[in-house]
């Protein structure tokens, strides 16, 4: 393989801040605003134009898992930003799951990372992280502005395949335990045009459909979540493609997760037009910026989280958020893409799994938190990634305090968590 030499070059450092965000999807967001309301100066970087990550800029929408047998689970940070949704007609709540407009979602997400003093640096990528012992010191970014350094006391990764924690030399594992395989990927993409009045209601009568006919993708039910209506028509976000047997860390493999997502919506488009009354003169709006990538980084932590914990319904002394999710693998090799088992109870996420080994200041938020394959199929979920960040960004003041990630007051984030209304142990639902 040819080398090259990179100049040592000295690089400008353009900010310091009390806590540094790197990644602005849901769980950043929960993190940044949560600590800039415990006083912090936040700092958030963010490789695309928009705020909100998979569910804006790769236009899912929706947030799912609160709700598990009789239990219920709840964030105060989404409670929250539902009340703005509302306020501006821009969420959907039906069949159990918020279903927010992306474009509104962004407006929404842009004002109160604002209205919080968050400084945003978009368009910005993440390109190393310089550490100083067990501390990590600087993320060095590009931009249209060339390289430069941002300095922080405390950092959250929140990349979602834990781009700064592998930067900064944390230990992880990715995929099967087997082979390595990671899950599959998808593309999402908006169809427009669809007569609200006509459309099967359900998803069982969705999929009902799909199993009739021969298929072209390979899964065995229909994914669609619908916008509120607007004179009759009805906006959808189909989450259906199936790309697997790709890491979407490997440049060539992000080219195929996109041609072949690409091929598959028009196909479906074609199936819906023909097949789902309702469709017949619906089209493909848009197709998202970011692709719907599942796993790629486990982080390894303090804990790892294990199926057993997940199937047993495990609670934890150090939890700070809830999950509700079964074990969902979407096989790295094949089409199955269901719920695989069930849960009855929800489980505890340990405050040990989002801190990284080896590093004294670095939270991991979202979902390459420390969790084996099969765990992380579940925690992966965005409702939990949400809670997750949540409890970062109250966790970050003390961590900041003592300059320790691991000397930070759990029981006193706990306390704020449960106060607020968010989920943290079995017994508030």
């Amino acid at each position: 393989m040819k080398t090259m030499v990179y100049p040592e070059r000295r690089l400008e450092v353009r900010a310091e801040y009390d806590l540094l965000v790197c990644g602005a999807g849901m769980a950043g967001i929960a993190a940044a605003v949560n600590a800039a309301r415990e006083g912090l100066k936040v700092g958030m970087i963010e490789y695309f134009g928009k705020p909100g990550g998979v569910l804006v800029s790769g236009l899912l929408g929706v947030v799912s898992g609160y709700g598990c047998g009789e239990e219920r689970i709840t964030s105060a940070f989404m409670n929250r930003l539902r009340e703005r949704a509302v306020a501006v007609g821009g969420v959907n709540e039906r069949n159990g799951y918020l279903m927010f407009d992306p474009e509104k979602l962004n407006r929404i997400l842009l004002e109160l990372l604002e209205e919080y003093g968050i400084d945003l640096h978009l368009y910005t990528r993440l390109v190393d992280a310089v550490r100083e012992g067990e501390a990590l010191r600087y993320a060095v970014v590009a931009s249209k502005a060339g390289m430069g350094a941002l300095e922080a006391g405390v950092f959250v990764d929140a990349t979602g395949d834990g781009d700064l924690a592998a930067m900064a030399g944390c230990p992880f594992e990715m995929g099967r335990e087997s082979d390595g395989r990671v899950q599959s990927s998808s593309l999402t993409f908006q169809v427009s045009g669809v007569k609200a009045a006509e459309v099967p209601q359900t998803m069982p009568e969705m999929s009902a459909i799909w199993r009739s006919f021969p298929q072209q993708v390979p899964i065995d039910h229909m994914v669609i979540k619908y916008m509120p209506e607007r004179n009759g028509l009805l906006d959808g976000i189909v989450n259906m493609t199936h790309i697997p047997d790709c890491n979407s860390l490997n440049p060539a493999d992000q080219v195929r997760i996109r041609r072949e997502g690409t091929r598959q919506a028009f196909w479906i488009l074609e199936f819906l037009q023909k097949h789902v009354p309702g469709f017949e003169h619906a089209y493909i709006s848009a197709t998202a910026e970011q692709l719907g990538v599942r796993e790629t980084r486990r982080i390894l932590g303090d804990y790892v989280l294990t199926e057993e914990d997940v199937l047993s319904g495990r609670d934890f002394p150090d939890e700070i958020a809830r999950c509700c999710w079964g074990i969902d693998v979407h096989n790295p090799t094949g089409t199955h893409t269901g719920i695989e088992r069930p849960i009855r109870r929800t489980y505890g996420i340990p405050y040990r799994c989002i801190t990284p080994r080896g590093i004294s200041n670095l939270y991991i938020a979202g979902r390459p938190i420390s969790a084996t394959h099969r765990a992380f199929s579940s925690s992966r979920i965005n409702s939990t990634c949400i809670m997750i960040g949540e409890a970062v960004g109250l966790a970050a003041p003390s961590a900041l305090r003592q300059r320790d990630t691991r000397k930070a007051d759990v029981a006193a984030v706990q306390e704020k968590l449960v106060r607020e209304g968010t989920s943290v142990h079995r017994s508030e639902r």
